[in-house]
């Protein structure tokens, strides 16, 4: 009897299997990415017959929702994920390994291979790019003339940029430069603000302008570099007085289009990205080429103007989509993730939105070497370097954040950077953080 019951049971959940419905795959991603994304969920569907469930979300605050999901094994399936924390979560276990299955997709070929490294850990490719960027300072030319300053305004130094700041301050722009600060910025604040200042504020020898020598593995916990670059978040924040509340704002990119449009900003630290996002990171309703080069300009950072330090500097990112290692089904995942980067849907979104691409067939084309714009762009890409994504980055730049926040809070340098030291000390180990002096 009791064997009967069981194989009763047996086919009961075989013939509910059979006609239970396929377990739809599932996306997370920025609303600002969006353009990208849901064309190709839509060619997806339109391909399978399978809905997908999409998860869009805020992009504030995003970094530390798919780092929550993934650590509690509920993320999507596939998931939009800033390129420096792939590494991290790669060593992890919560991305699968992409190599194998993209050798067998014709279009993986014209993928840029050092834009790949930044989405691969331990020889393997974790994830695929979007894009890739550069930084720059951005200003608002209508300030600018208010201020007496020249246009196109082209500094040579830190002293340049500090100069320009005070006249805008004085001219009675609200925010005279907005140098990204503070833990609710996030990476924000590292890369578009510390990290490009410290580039240039020693010479690169030795790598006295990093967070980590990379010869030895050593994260530096203390360096004129590091205090130079405090130094002058001191002198933006409290000498000459540029209001910290746009870095604690719900969503400081928004509150700094709100600046913009109100005619209130003057220097941004940023990336090439706000050729749109300055007005809408989807690309939607942009001004003309022509009404946007009237508004804004912009220039590349400048070094300190110490002796023997680099005269510009540049870091880039980027972002990428990457692949649960727990969804329910990766070959239906990893076919989501092509179908978003097809060719047709990437080239279009590449080029309206003016990303950088990160690949050749979409680089090469006649419509994006058309754009002056990514040209340009394209160009300070030469002299650019990439983040320290080794695992424990993410520790390290939520220190520096920590450090731009204590700056802002009022704290002095050697304060700062003695906090900072001893952090990493207490995460990594002695042997692990050295002294520049």
């Amino acid at each position: 009897m009791l064997k009967r019951t069981l194989l009763a049971s047996a086919a009961a959940l075989a013939l509910l299997a059979a006609t239970a419905p396929a377990q739809a795959v599932s996306i997370m991603y920025a609303e600002w990415l969006a353009s990208l994304v849901e064309p190709g969920i839509a060619n997806y569907e339109a391909a399978t017959g399978e809905k997908v469930e999409a998860i869009k979300l805020p992009g504030a605050a995003y970094d530390q929702r798919t780092s929550l999901d993934l650590a509690a094994g509920t993320a999507a399936d596939v998931i939009q994920l800033d390129s420096f924390m792939v590494s991290e979560f790669a060593s992890s276990g919560y991305l699968e390994p992409l190599t194998e299955s993209a050798k067998g997709w014709d279009q993986y070929q014209y993928y840029m291979p050092g834009l790949l490294e930044v989405a691969s850990y331990d020889g393997q490719v974790y994830a695929l790019p979007t894009d890739t960027d550069v930084r720059m300072l951005w200003y608002d030319k209508s300030n600018f003339e208010k201020a007496g300053i020249a246009l196109p305004w082209e500094p040579k130094s830190w002293a340049d940029v500090l100069d320009a700041a005070q006249k805008l301050k004085d001219a009675g722009v609200k925010y005279p430069f907005q140098l990204p600060a503070g833990i609710k910025q996030g990476e924000g604040a590292t890369m578009q603000g510390f990290y490009m200042a410290l580039l240039g504020a020693d010479v690169p020898e030795g790598d006295r302008n990093r967070l980590l020598n990379r010869e030895t593995g050593q994260w530096i916990g203390d360096s004129p570099a590091i205090r130079k670059t405090l130094e002058l978040y001191r002198k933006v924040y409290h000498d000459i007085g540029q209001p910290a509340d746009l870095n604690y704002a719900a969503d400081p990119g928004a509150a700094v289009r709100e600046a913009l449009a109100n005619d209130q900003l003057g220097i941004l630290a940023s990336g090439s990205w706000e050729d749109a996002c300055l007005w809408d990171c989807n690309g939607v309703n942009l001004p003309s080429r022509e009404e946007r080069d009237a508004m804004v300009g912009w220039t590349p950072w400048p070094g300190s103007g110490d002796p023997g330090t680099k005269a510009t500097t540049n870091i880039s990112g980027g972002w990428t989509i990457a692949v649960n290692s727990k969804a329910a089904d990766k070959a239906k995942a990893f076919q989501l993730l092509t179908t978003i980067f097809d060719v047709g849907n990437f080239k279009d979104w590449t080029i309206k939105n003016h990303r950088m691409g990160v690949r050749t067939d979409i680089s090469e084309s006649p419509e994006y070497t058309a754009d002056a714009y990514l040209a340009k762009a394209t160009a300070l890409a030469a002299d650019t370097t990439g983040r320290d994504t080794i695992p424990g980055y993410q520790t390290v730049s939520a220190l520096v954040q920590q450090m731009t926040t204590e700056i802002l809070d009022g704290a002095s340098v050697e304060e700062t950077v003695k906090n900072y030291h001893d952090a990493l000390v207490d995460e990594f180990g002695e042997d692990k953080v050295i002294t520049y002096e």
